[in-house]
Order: C-alpha cells, then sequence, then structure tokens
C-alpha cells in the first residue's frame, strides 16, 4: 500500500517567492487549454452564488489526468473587503495526485486567481489583439488591474500607454502612481471616466466587481474598429447593444457560459459564441481575420486554469524546498 503523502500548505508570500512569471503562466494555460480541445479534461460547472446584493461564494474542481492533478478552489468575493483591510477575494486551492486521489497541497487562492486571471486575458491578447496595438484600458485599479498591466506587457510589446479608471478616486490615484512606466515603461494616466478610458483603446479590460444585479454602461460607440475587449467580470459592464455590436464574441468555456445563464441568470444578451479559448488555440477558430474586426471576450475564470497553474507551483515548491509541511 502507498503510503500517505504530507501535505504542502503555501501561503501568498511562499508563492510570491518561487519565481513563476506572468509568461510563464500564459505558457501553461496555453498548453492547459489544448489538453481541453484534446478531451484530456474533466471540469464541471462551478458553484457560484450571491449571498445578498455584493458578496459572492464559488468553488470550482477540474481534474487533468496528463497534467496528473485534481483540485478545487473555495473563495469569496466581497467588494467592501478592501475598506476592512481585507482582499476582495479570499480562499484557498486544494490540489490532489490524481494517480492516487491524495491531497499534496493547499494554497492561497487569491494570489492563485489573481496571476492566473491576469494570464488568461493575456493569453487571449497574445492571439487576438490587433497588430499595433498601443493603447490599453484598465477599469478597476485593485489587484486584478495590476497583475493585468503586467501580464499584457509581456504579451503585446507594443503597449505604450494605459489609461486606468476606478469608481474610487484615491484608488485610481494610487494606481497611477504605483505603475507607472513600471512595466516596459508603459505610461500610466488616470481617466476622468470610463467612456475615457475605454475610447481610442485598442485593448480593454472591464474589471469591475460582479454583482447581482447588472447594471453595464459600455455602449458600442465607446469602442473603436479593431479593438480587443477581455471581461474579467462577466457580462458586469457590457451593455446588450455593445455585445451584438461585436464582430466577434469568444469566451473561455462554452458550458460556464451556459450554466451562469440558466442558474444565475447572466448573459442573457449573449446570443452567439463564435469559438471558446480551447478552440480558438487547437483549431484556429474564432481568429481575427482582418484589423478593424472588434473582439469581445468573455473570460469567466475556469477551473482547468487553476489546476494547470497549481501542478507548476507545487513542482516548483517541491524543487526549492518552499512552504510548510503538514501532517499527512
Amino acid at each position: 500500500m502507498t503510503s500517505s503523502q504530507p501535505i504542502l500548505y503555501l501561503n501568498a508570500t511562499d508563492l510570491d517567492g518561487l519565481d513563476l512569471g506572468m509568461r510563464d503562466i500564459v505558457d501553461i494555460l496555453e498548453q492547459a487549454f489544448r489538453q481541453k480541445a484534446a478531451g484530456n479534461v474533466m471540469m464541471p460547472p462551478k458553484i457560484f452564488f450571491h449571498f445578498g446584493e455584493d458578496r459572492f461564494y464559488s468553488s470550482m474542481v477540474s481534474c487533468c489526468p496528463p497534467l496528473g492533478y485534481a483540485g478545487c478552489k473555495w473563495q469569496s468575493g466581497d467588494p467592501a473587503n478592501p475598506a476592512r483591510g481585507l482582499p476582495y477575494i479570499q480562499g484557498l486551492y486544494v490540489l490532489n495526485e490524481h494517480a492516487t486521489g491524495q491531497m499534496v497541497a493547499i494554497m492561497d487562492a487569491e494570489w492563485l486567481t489573481g496571476r492566473r486571471t491576469a494570464a488568461a486575458s493575456a493569453l487571449v491578447a497574445r492571439h487576438q489583439a490587433r497588430q499595433g496595438s498601443t493603447e490599453l484600458a484598465i477599469l478597476g485599479c485593485g489587484l486584478q488591474g495590476r497583475a493585468h498591466l503586467e501580464a499584457l506587457s509581456g504579451e503585446v510589446p507594443g503597449l505604450r500607454r494605459c489609461r486606468a479608471y476606478d469608481i474610487v478616486p484615491d484608488r485610481q490615484a494610487a494606481y497611477v502612481e504605483a505603475m507607472n512606466g513600471r512595466w516596459n515603461g508603459i505610461e500610466v494616466v488616470g481617466a476622468a471616466s470610463a467612456e475615457a478610458a475605454c475610447r481610442d483603446a485598442d485593448i480593454v479590460i472591464p474589471g469591475g466587481p460582479i454583482q447581482e444585479n447588472r447594471t453595464p454602461v459600455i455602449l458600442p460607440g465607446w469602442i473603436k474598429q479593431g479593438a480587443l475587449v477581455v471581461t474579467i467580470d462577466y457580462d458586469s459592464y457590457v451593455t446588450d447593444d455593445c455585445i451584438a455590436a461585436m464582430d466577434l464574441v469568444l469566451t473561455d468555456d462554452r458550458s460556464q457560459i451556459e450554466d451562469a445563464r440558466r442558474h444565475e441568470g447572466k448573459f442573457t444578451g449573449v446570443t452567439r459564441i463564435d469559438a471558446d479559448n480551447a478552440e480558438m488555440i487547437a483549431d484556429g477558430r474564432g481568429l481575427r481575420t482582418t484589423g478593424t474586426q472588434r473582439i469581445l471576450a468573455f473570460n469567466l475564470g475556469i477551473a482547468l486554469e487553476d489546476v494547470a497553474t497549481a501542478a507548476e507551483i507545487l513542482r516548483r515548491a517541491r524543487e526549492t524546498g518552499a512552504g510548510t509541511v503538514l501532517p499527512a
């Protein structure tokens, strides 16, 4: 009988020390979506529900036998948390060895979610950003706004300016101060409104809180010809008219869009999906064909991205001796 393995606990400080860069994670996710396209992934719909107006709870599970692991993430999100001195997203990720089903690692889910979400957006930009893109719009200046600037600077090397907007002026000002010139010399400036940030942007990242009652504001006229919009907040802020006006509509996973429509009342304005990430990467479906097409990608965040990233985290942690060993 195989003896039980110890469980490795990795907090955010441990994860920071692993030297797992954004470009590394983008490459990891690209290969993971190829596994999905090949039928090598089991991924039930995630559990997602709001408790009250703004706080949500979520559970996401996936197994990828070629990677050798399965995993589950449990987390909550509350836009009121930063005012309490807490992260917007809080949670833990549990990684299991597929061959035996044993739990082998527990790690900070906020770090994992923050990095892989930005890397997933950068993966879409790798394949869909218009050649010659120079202008970026970031809507939401928290953790994701910071991670996305880093991730996109690596995949779209021509970026020269980022217009950032946040409904909290102090948070926007802090973002501009901290991020201006930090990544590839990209100039970061504050925008007076969400519309001002979006207009003239080649890439737009809406990243507001996902609320139970949707209040979309982004109109078709805000999005210029040739722009790529990657939402990380479901359909919270793109209007149905904006969705309908796009030349291509993509997602990271078709089944998750449908599940959110049935069980959460989301995506009622989405009448077509031209491709998901696995189809785009493995089969070339839904790829940009002209420099004038406007492309909208709904990146909901899927469990495959977590397990693929967590598998590499564990490999590096074992190699470097990072983390705290818990009793089996």
